[in-house]
């Protein structure tokens, strides 16, 4: 999430100063210097709401950028998987971007920024990713109708899906981690680094002809 830009030069939703507001669970056990945390939990309404709360006292009813990354992953073959195990992982990877854009959404300003994050594996479709898949492919299919409904008021709408970044989400997949280096044109492992200029480039003021689509980056597994 972005406040507006300090001083004449900044693009509007990259602040240079002050303090970032990010939501989450929880505050972390090992702060990030620089940023302000506001804590709820997206999948219920009521947290939701609790996050927008928060953020009004800090940023008033102005927001520019909007960056919804928040996500988890059960992996294994569907039909034997807990109904409870894929349930959460469509209710945090989908609906908690559908609950924190319509919480949130009153407070964009006009020529805004919506960047959310889906997954390269709505592409690909790889068995014992069936409920991640789906809820992905869910967070496309959002976007692009949401950038269509925020046209008007020239906010945009946009989405980046990683290929597989080594991470604690992704730890249970570190055996495929190898294929699909290989599978890259761009023959290297990935990291969190590689995706904050896509975003950066989302929130600006260059991106403002840019809505409704998805950005792959995942080094050229994906070429479409």
């Amino acid at each position: 999430m972005a406040r507006p830009g300090s001083g004449p030069n900044s693009p509007r939703g990259w602040p240079t100063t002050g303090a970032w507001p990010v939501a989450d669970l929880r505050v972390p056990a090992r702060p990030v210097a620089g940023v302000e945390y506001v804590v709820g939990d997206i999948t219920t309404a009521d947290g939701a709401a609790t996050i927008a709360d928060q953020l009004r006292v800090r940023l008033g009813e102005s927001l520019h950028g909007l960056v919804h990354c928040a996500g988890v992953g059960r992996f294994g073959p569907f039909l034997p998987m807990a109904r409870a195990e894929w349930e959460m992982v469509v209710r945090t990877n989908l609906i908690g971007t559908m609950s924190i854009v319509a919480a949130l959404g009153p407070m964009l300003d006009s020529d805004g920024r919506v960047v959310l994050f889906s997954s390269g594996t709505a592409f690909k479709g790889p068995g014992g990713a069936a409920a991640y898949a789906a809820s992905k492919a869910g967070v496309i299919g959002f976007a692009r109708s949401l950038a269509e409904e925020l046209g008007s008021r020239r906010i945009t709408v946009n989405v980046v899906a990683p290929g597989l970044v080594m991470t604690p989400l992704s730890a249970d997949l570190r055996d495929a981690e190898a294929s699909n280096i290989a599978s890259r044109a761009i023959k290297r492992a990935a990291t969190t680094a590689d995706f904050v200029e896509p975003v950066r480039f989302l929130l600006s003021a260059g991106a403002s002809f840019v809505t409704g689509q998805t950005i792959v980056v995942d080094g050229g597994s994906i070429r479409h």
